[in-house]
């Protein structure tokens, strides 16, 4: 078995040959102007509120309240919260966008963006083609993990975290079935069922690829042993938010020893890596995989690679396949009651495959130059507060006051879209053909990430953001913040809105991503993103308590019987939470100088801050999906990121009048206090 192994997981891994690129151009089509604000002039819904809420015990629901009511779960979601609410918008734009580009694709020029981009929609959208096309499946196994859909572990590049120029190989855990490893090993009856469940999810898969129901139900069950096995060897998540514990470069000849069922130099060279060295994020689950690799009868692996190519690809086969994954992943893990409309999962799918070709057009009707300028400029003040901000610090010595200072000056930004769009020519979609058609992208992504390897870093790389996304981030490793064209619209951002509203939303999510540079994770990176302590231990002690503290107080928070969050899991983010707010009312404040303060709706400018920042977080889940974010999301959720921020500020007492004693007042000798 040892000998013929790592043959057949070569074979699934066979590259194909790159091809020469050039740069894509798009058509030229409207482009955006500036929209009428979608909030009225103050920016937050007082129609959102619920003033029979005291603010000073439930901030949260004094906020949103009368939003959650009016928005009540629909049953195409597990989570429903204003992120969605925006993202639908978005969605509504790249349907727009892709019906007229499947509308020409058939007479637009071969290769050119319309035809890529209508193509792959439409043949998404063809679900009587996709029904006929099951043989797809066994035609694509071979190239499973050329694909990116890698059994075991999975080959990639990332930014040497001791010389961030640089791209690097890294060798990491694959996915599996469940959603972390505490659905595996937990001993709660909740976890007992969902395994039972998860053993019979695999067992219809199986049945519909073609098995014996009796063997499928046999297999199934190994399946779930193998996998067990493997996510007793991975690290925890809170385990691996410490990055030094994800970073162990070694030559290939001792990743070799440590893991010999495998043929490292074959499968490497197939997938075009020639390096020298390499990172192996955990070399604990290397061996786990080793063992199994020797113990587990090949005919059982064999079962394995099958599950895995199934499990990848059930969005993208027949109806029966993608039923019963959404019954599983959708009703059973996050309490999802319906399937959304098939054009709005094709619209995902192809923003997800081919998103800054799809990008360059969105931007072109949703994203103004004048927005990107506004953008800047609230970066600018939010800059200039932390850096106002650092030299008064109590707790830290000048010495690690310059350090922070530093790397504060050194921060990039990204805005909108990418300065250079990715090249998609080398990418080939044809008509009618979705299942291959995703193949195609699949590997065309995981081509271009292994691309990179041994090649100095590209500042421009925007990673998995593209433009229409809802989302924000820091990378550690640029020390950059990235801020898509789709988070920049209300109820985060809008120009023409008043500014308290502004520096609460889109304000705080700036301070937000900047201070994950300083939060427990991001403080560990210098100023040009290389792993490396600028801290003194004085002040390295002191600065983890204060984050300690964060960890505490969420630690606090019941999320559904018998769980609560994971306060050293969301360390970051909260930290990040609290610093943002902070660092954002504070920018608010300096610009308020000078300026007759207003009083709109019955609210002061404080208090209309406080409101935009609570109800960007306005948001509706299932049971499901709160008891799998407590276990698995590092952010928490809405009612206790605003709860949970709040009851530290005295800004926020002081805004709102509330007395000594109250929820949204922490004691003091409990608060958190960093910057």
């Amino acid at each position: 078995m040892r000998r013929f192994l790592p043959l057949a997981i070569v074979l699934i891994a066979i590259a194909c040959t790159t091809t020469t690129t050039q740069q894509q151009t798009t058509e030229n089509r409207q482009p955006a102007t500036a929209a009428k604000p979608l909030i009225g002039a103050h920016g937050f819904e007082v129609a959102g509120m619920d003033t029979s809420v005291n603010a000073c015990d439930d901030f949260y629901n004094y906020a949103v309240g009368t939003w959650r009511k009016k928005n009540p779960l629909p049953a195409q979601y597990s989570r429903y919260g204003r992120f969605e609410e925006l993202a639908e918008r978005n969605r509504d734009v790249l349907h727009a966008i892709l019906e007229e580009d499947a509308k020409a694709a058939a007479t637009a020029a071969a290769g050119s963006p319309q035809q890529k981009l209508g193509d792959f929609y439409a043949a998404c959208m063809n679900e009587s083609a996709i029904n006929h096309d099951r043989n797809a499946l066994i035609v694509e196994f071979a190239h499973l993990a050329d694909a990116g859909a890698a059994p075991l572990f999975r080959v990639a590049g990332q930014n040497d975290f001791k010389n961030s120029k640089m791209i690097i190989a890294s060798v990491g855990t694959s996915q599996l079935g469940l959603p972390d490893r505490d659905y595996y090993l937990r001993d709660d009856e909740r976890f007992k069922i969902i395994r039972s469940q998860y053993v019979d999810h695999i067992a219809k898969m199986l049945t519909l690829a073609g098995e014996d129901g009796t063997q499928a139900r046999g297999d199934a069950e190994r399946i779930l042993s193998l996998e067990t096995k493997l996510a007793d060897a991975e690290m925890s998540r809170v385990e691996m938010r410490k990055p030094e514990n994800r970073y162990h470069m070694m030559p290939v000849a001792q990743l070799a020893s440590t893991a010999p069922a495998i043929d490292w130099n074959a499968y490497l060279t197939a997938l075009g890596v020639n390096q020298p060295q390499l990172n192996v994020t955990e070399p604990k689950y290397m061996e786990t995989v080793n063992r199994l690799l020797n113990d587990v009868p090949l005919d059982e692996w064999k079962t394995y690679l099958r599950w895995i190519v199934i499990n990848a690809s059930a969005p993208a086969l027949s109806s029966p396949f993608e039923e019963e994954e959404f019954n599983f992943n959708g009703r059973i893990l996050n309490g999802q009651q319906q399937q959304q409309e098939r054009w709005k999962r094709c619209v995902r799918a192809t923003d997800m495959n081919m998103g800054q070709l799809l990008g360059q057009e969105y931007v072109r009707r949703n994203f103004t130059p004048e927005a990107k300028a506004k953008m800047n400029q609230l970066i600018d003040n939010l800059v200039a507060a932390l850096r106002e901000d650092i030299p008064t610090l109590t707790w830290m010595s000048p010495e690690t006051k310059q350090a922070a200072l530093t790397k504060l000056n050194a921060f990039s930004r990204k805005i909108g879209y990418p300065d250079k769009w990715r090249d998609y020519s080398g990418l080939t979609i044809v008509p009618s053909q979705y299942y291959l058609n995703t193949v195609a992208a699949h590997r065309f992504t995981y081509h271009y990430n292994l691309a990179r390897i041994g090649k100095p870093d590209d500042p421009n790389e925007w990673g998995g953001f593209t433009p229409p996304t809802v989302n924000a981030s820091y990378m550690a490793s640029r020390n950059d913040i990235t801020f898509p064209a789709g988070i920049l619209q209300p109820p985060f951002y809008d120009p023409n809105a008043d500014d308290a509203y502004n520096y609460g939303g889109i304000g705080t999510v700036i301070g937000h991503e900047m201070t994950h540079g300083f939060d427990d994770q991001g403080a560990k990176f210098d100023a040009e993103g290389n792993l490396r302590n600028w801290w003194t231990p004085e002040d390295k002690a002191k600065f983890e308590a204060r984050t300690n503290c964060v960890a505490e107080e969420y630690s606090e928070f019941n999320v559904a019987p018998g769980i609560n969050i994971n306060g050293k899991l969301v360390t970051g983010e909260e930290v990040a939470d609290l610093g943002g707010a902070t660092l954002a009312l504070r920018a608010y404040e300096k610009s308020l100088q000078g300026k007759p303060r207003q009083t709109i709706d019955g609210f002061t400018p404080e208090q209309r801050f406080f409101l935009g920042f609570a109800q960007v977080w306005g948001e509706n889940s299932s049971l499901q999906s709160q008891t799998r974010a407590a276990l698995t999301d590092p952010h928490a959720q809405g009612r206790f990121r605003v709860n949970g921020t709040v009851q530290n500020m005295p800004a926020f007492q002081r805004a709102f009048h509330c007395a000594e004693g109250s929820k949204m007042v922490r004691e003091a000798s409990k608060r958190c206090s960093i910057w």
